[in-house]
This record gives C-alpha cells, structure tokens and sequence, in this order.
C-alpha cells in the first residue's frame, strides 16, 4: 500500500507511520508529502493548511489519490494535532468561518468536529474522499504517547483527558519530567520533541496501541476509520 501522509511536523510522522504499520498488514511505502526536505512551505498546522489550500487551488484530492500528479496514493492521512481549535489565523483566508471551533469539553467530540470543518474548508470540500483519514489527536499527539508508557497514571482515567489544557497540566509536559523519564527537553514554556526520542517511542506506542484506543476516544476513531477503509467493516 502507498501511503501519503500531511502532518503537522517529522515527530507526528513517526508515529503514524509505525501505528499504521501494526494497524494495516503487508508491506508499505510511505510518502512524506507535507512537511517535505528542504521545506517548501512552514510546518506545524500552518503548512497542513498551506498544503490543503494548495491542493484545492492547483490541483484536487483526487488527482492525488489517482496518480495523476505523482505515485498513486492508496491512503492519504492528513493531521492536525486539536490544539490547533483555539489558535489566532486559523481560519485567515476561509471565505465562511467556522463558528466556535473551540467547544466546551468534555468531549472532545464537539471541538472535533468544527476542526474537521476547517480542514474541510480548506480543501475547499463538503466531503473528503474515502481514501482520506483525518487523525486529530487531542490534544496532541502527546496525548496517544503519555497513554501508551503510562496508562494507569491517574491523569489517563480522567473524563477530561483529551481536553486541551495549558501549562504544566499537559501531557507533554509531564513527559519533559523526571519523574515520568524526561522524554523531551524543556525551556520555560517551550518543549523540544526530538525524532530520536520518537524513533524509540513509536514502537512502543504502536504495540500499546489498544490501551491507547482504550484511553483516547480520537485514537479509537482513528483506527476505525483505518479499517473500514481497508476493511469495508465499521
């Protein structure tokens, strides 16, 4: 299977890469096709929206699915982590907003809808096509990591757990801890998730993946949307 994926940063895909590898059986290729080396466009969430808009302005969704610009694509995963619902310029450039994309929490399930909605706009789509997943770990893809080493913590059973929190309550932040085996390197505010940790990490993420589908409702339908497209079965 030829996979393509949109992400928010080189981390992100680690991770999704060795999930769908335990998720979908066979051997696979992996196109890196936002960010891309050397970049052409920013990272983070700004450049899944610049990719998206692209896309719509340039080309469309099924010309990249059927080969017409490239290598045929038989999945297309584009990510955003959820924290993006609450960011300044999300929208900057959507002839029609989104109303309220942040929405109270718990769930989460409100505030992801709205993203999906955005990302929809961007792309310039009512609908997307069935060989695009979207993968909206809440409220990052911290979240899927901290559930997969430390699943018992007591922060993982809260109904609150994919809310989007800020500061030291975040999951990412603990992870930047000591006492939970200072993953990542912290300055101030700012914590630097580095690709050698995650090529460790993936792995492991990968083979908890079911207690991580247990604890987070958005890896659950992450993995669901995986295998009905693979599948054909909810």
């Amino acid at each position: 299977m030829i996979i393509g994926t949109i992400v928010e940063g080189t981390t992100d895909r680690i991770v999704l890469k060795s999930v769908l590898n335990a998720l979908i059986p066979g051997n696979h290729r992996f196109l890196a096709l936002q960010p891309v080396s050397p970049p052409e466009r920013s990272n983070g969430w700004k450049g899944v929206r610049s990719w998206c808009r692209q896309i719509a302005e340039e080309s469309s969704l099924e010309e990249i699915l059927s080969g017409e610009t490239g290598d045929p694509i038989d999945l297309l995963v584009i990510h955003v982590d959820a924290d993006i619902a609450d960011k300044r310029g999300l929208q900057d450039g959507n002839e029609k907003k989104t109303p309220e994309v942040m929405r109270p929490c718990p769930p989460i399930s409100a505030t992801i809808r709205q993203i999906e909605h955005v990302i929809r706009k961007w792309l310039n789509r009512d609908e997307l096509p069935e060989k695009v997943v979207l993968a909206i770990p809440s409220q990052d893809t911290e979240n899927w990591t901290f559930a997969a080493l430390f699943p018992e913590d007591p922060i993982c059973i809260r109904d609150d757990y994919e809310c989007i929190k800020n500061g030291h309550h975040r999951p990412v932040h603990k992870l930047s801890l000591r006492k939970y085996g200072k993953y990542f390197k912290r300055k101030g505010n700012e914590i630097k998730k580095s690709k050698r940790a995650y090529d460790k990490l993936a792995p492991v993420i990968a083979e908890n993946w079911e207690t991580v589908c247990n604890i987070c409702s958005l890896a659950q339908q992450f993995t669901q949307d995986i295998e009905l497209l693979v599948t054909g079965k909810k």
